[in-house]
């Protein structure tokens, strides 16, 4: 979608102040986005489905969000233990190769989340 706007340039100065408080705006917005999360379930490895369902999408703060699994309280179904091997699957161990699946989500996710960013800062204007 292409948007045009017209300024004249004595109020450039009043766009250019307004742009670090609408660029904040934006990118709280998107953080709202399940892109990242999705991304992060797709990539995940699954046997029990315990490690699928303990991925989330936390948001932190208006500018910080944190994408995590394990943890929480979610219990693996075939064994009835905590799902506290998040981090072992993805950063593999001495017998297991690493699966980074949030890493790869992040990684696939980062340039469509700063065009959705930008997007919304223009629509803003």
């Amino acid at each position: 979608m292409k948007v045009t706007r017209r300024i004249r340039l004595e109020d450039l100065g009043l766009e250019l102040e307004l742009l670090p408080q609408k660029i904040g705006e934006a990118a709280a917005l998107t953080l709202h986005e399940p892109w990242m999360l999705a991304a992060a379930q797709s990539f995940c490895p699954v046997d029990t489905g315990a490690l699928l369902g303990s991925i989330r999408w936390e948001i932190r703060s208006p500018h910080e969000a944190a994408l995590i699994a394990g943890g929480m309280g979610y219990v693996n179904p075939r064994t009835g233990r905590p799902v506290d091997y998040a981090g072992h699957v993805h950063d593999g161990t001495s017998r297991m190769p690493a699966r980074p699946f949030l890493l790869q989500a992040v990684l696939q996710e980062r340039l469509r989340y700063a065009r959705e960013m930008l997007r919304k800062t223009m629509e803003a204007m």
